[in-house]
């Protein structure tokens, strides 16, 4: 055999699926639910620390003990979904979902009003809505506050004097995160799963509790796609926490064959 040539074919290209859940959910991570969609430059770190003693004019060291693991995992991630939003946040994204398609007004709406006519199917008092006039910036957000038929009441934001919309407006509802930071401290379960090009073999690393300690980015650029620099700092489960399994004790799980 050569010096340095290859003995497996369990060599690692591309990119991995990223996927975040609840703790509860932990044991059934689903690539198909909890995935955060296209990401790029995933990556996982595990350094370990170590004390060491020294002796001597020289101070060798003649001991050294590890004390501990610092992990950290990275990744971009490229679909602005209101859940990668909230969790670039570090927050709680229940009852956040992909909402439909808007659809377009019935009625032209003036300046000052506080309704409009369009058949926004699952459209109730609370909800969040927008006005778009001819698919540009010519927007206007509100709350509805009462849903009548195909009449949408937003009477605490009416249209603003000036601002108006033609039949070729269309209106959709719209989720509201609030960054929060009382409500930055959810807890996850993480898992990057890999493909090697030898058969396409999974490598996955199991994270049961993380932080998500960076994500939140909103950059608008004509030169590159933004993204969303995704950062989570693994923790030890502790029997307390909500979800927690025996099975996965530790910060990381690295199931490879």
């Amino acid at each position: 055999m050569n010096p340095g040539t290859a003995k497996t074919g369990r060599f690692h290209f591309s990119t991995a699926t990223l996927c975040i859940a609840p703790m509860t959910e932990q044991k059934a991570i689903n690539p198909l639910v909890h995935s955060v969609g296209l990401v790029k430059n995933v990556r996982v770190e595990a350094t370990p620390s170590n004390v060491d003693l020294t002796q001597g004019l020289e101070n060798d060291v003649v001991a050294s003990v590890t004390n501990g693991m610092p992990i950290t995992g990275s990744g971009e991630v490229y679909e602005y979904t209101a859940k990668n939003l909230a969790y670039g946040l570090s927050q709680d994204p229940t009852g956040l979902v992909d909402l439909g398609s808007a659809v377009p007004v019935t009625a032209p709406v003036a300046g000052g009003a506080s309704s409009v006519t369009a058949a926004l199917t699952g459209a109730s008092a609370g909800d969040w809505i927008y006005i778009q006039e001819n698919q540009d910036d010519q927007v206007h957000v509100a709350k509805l506050s009462e849903v009548s038929g195909g009449t949408l009441t937003f009477a605490n934001y009416p249209v603003p004097t000036g601002l108006s919309f033609t039949t070729n407006a269309r209106v959709g509802k719209l989720n509201k995160i609030d960054a929060e930071p009382s409500k930055a401290d959810t807890k996850y379960a993480v898992r990057v799963i890999g493909l090697a090009v030898d058969g396409k073999t999974p490598v996955t690393l199991h994270f049961p509790k993380c932080r998500i300690t960076r994500g939140f980015s909103m950059g608008f650029s004509s030169e590159n796609f933004s993204n969303l620099p995704f950062e989570w700092t693994p923790m030890a489960p502790i029997p307390s926490d909500p979800g927690y399994e025996p099975d996965f004790r530790n910060k990381m799980s690295v199931l490879i064959r």
